[in-house]
This record gives C-alpha cells, structure tokens and sequence, in this order.
C-alpha cells in the first residue's frame, strides 16, 4: 500500500508540474514576442458556393451584373440583407451579391474563451497603429465576442473598459472591417421583427451597437438573462445596455475596428 501511495503521489506531483511547465511556456511566449496572427485570429465567415450563381452589385438582384461565381468556390460572406441575399467575395476580388440557397454557410463556431491579458490588449491596437479622430477607440474581438474600449492616441491607447458581446451569426454576420461611430438615439423598433431596443449607436448603414431586444412596450420578453448566459447564448442574442450607454457617450467619428482580420 505505501509503494501504491508513493506512485499516486508522484503522478500528481507531476500532472501538477506539467501544467505550471506548460502555463509557464505559454506566458513565456506571450512575454517573448507575441504572435498576433495566434493571438487574435481571422474570424471571416466562408462559404462554398453550391452552384454556378450569378452575382449582381445590388441585392434586390436589380443592379448590374458583377460576375459569375462557380459551384466549389470558396467566399467570404461579407454581410446579408433580410436572410434572402448575401454579398460575398472571392479570393481574386469578384464581388456581389447573390441569393440564398446558393451557398453552403458552416454553423456558427465556438467562442474563444481565453482572454487577451490587458498589456497585450493595448500592445496590439498600439503595434498595429490604429487611429481615430477623436481620443477614443473600439475594438470588437469577434473570436472572443469582447468589446475593447480605449482612450488616448496613436501609439499609447489605454484600455477603459472590456465588455461581453453578442455579434452575428455566421447566416447573418455583422459586417467587418474599420468603421466610425455615428449616429444614434434613445429608442428604435422594427415592426416586422417585433423587436426593438434603446440607446441604438450605429457604426454602418443598418449595422447598431444596441441593448437587449425589446417589445413595443419596452419590455424584454424572455430576455431577464444574466451576462454570462448571455456569452453562452452567443451569437443569437445582441449586447448589453452597459455597453450601449458607454457607446452612446462616445463621441462621433470615434473608429470602432471589426476585425476581419490583423490589419498592418
């Protein structure tokens, strides 16, 4: 019996080693120099296309025609309208919009949940240049579903606040890209989805920062969920109104970064 509990003590002492050695590797990387391609990955949506499709530069189909895109091909799916068409992107450039069932969309995938240590958070947006007309900054890390406020200038931004966010599904991704703040309002509602939400801050076209849905009577049906089972409904609900408030004291022309990818 003693032999027995010698051999169980050492496998723990060494299950326990191993796991300081390989956290230690990790933070040993990370202070060495960070692999921001690791660190902070592409979060593009693919698609195959199913069959050969025409695409049109307008998405009610009533725009030129851009090209034609083959049954195989694999596209960037840059943004949809309403479900009922996608505007995509080839390797080489061809653009368009195309219908829906032209396209096989994969299913949404896991959130990353390791979390950016804050030096490394404000290392990136400061190696990478990024810049803004007024003193703040946005950053939505989609692989991790954050939202990283910052304060400053090129080169010595300071991160404010991070925040859980809920960005779109694979079908119906939020667009990316760099995007400035524009307008917003205390209350919208679409009658066609039976949904609204207040203190909306836009970045693109139809594209809002907003709180949790409502009803026409500023209700949140169904939707008394705490933050965290918020993060594991992701992506099918959208952010918070903490977040909303933050965004909605932002000054305008304030850049917000979607990444779609490291820019350099």
């Amino acid at each position: 019996m003693s032999v027995m509990r010698c051999l169980a003590a050492c496998l723990v002492v060494f299950a326990v080693s191993s796991c300081v050695l390989a956290q230690t590797a990790r933070f040993t990387m990370l202070e060495a120099a960070p692999d921001w391609d690791d660190l902070v990955r592409p979060s593009v949506v693919m698609a195959e296309v199913l069959t050969d499709t025409p695409a049109y530069s307008s998405w009610d189909g009533g725009g030129s025609r851009t090209c034609t895109f083959h049954a195989g091909e694999t596209v960037e799916v840059v943004r949809d309208h309403g479900f009922q068409w996608y505007l995509i992107r080839a390797g080489d450039g061809r653009e368009g919009w195309v219908r829906d069932g032209t396209l096989a969309i994969p299913s949404d995938p896991e959130t990353n949940s390791y979390r950016l240590p804050r030096r490394l958070v404000e290392e990136y947006v400061n190696v990478r240049g990024f810049t803004s007309k007024t003193d703040q900054l946005v950053w939505v890390d989609l692989d991790r579903q954050l939202t990283h406020v910052f304060t400053g200038g090129q080169g010595s931004w300071e991160l404010v606040r991070t925040m859980l966010c809920a960005t779109g599904r694979n079908i119906s991704p939020t667009i990316r890209g760099l995007h400035e703040i524009a307008e917003r309002g205390e209350w919208f509602y679409v009658e066609s989805s039976g949904q609204g939400a207040e203190n909306w801050v836009r970045f693109h076209g139809p594209y809002l920062f907003h709180g949790l849905p409502m009803d026409k009577k500023t209700h949140h049906p169904g939707f008394h969920l705490r933050a965290e089972a918020l993060r594991r409904l992701h992506p099918a609900f959208h952010g918070g109104r903490p977040l909303v408030l933050l965004f909605y004291q932002a000054g305008n022309n304030s850049v917000c970064l979607l990444m779609r990818r490291p820019i350099v």
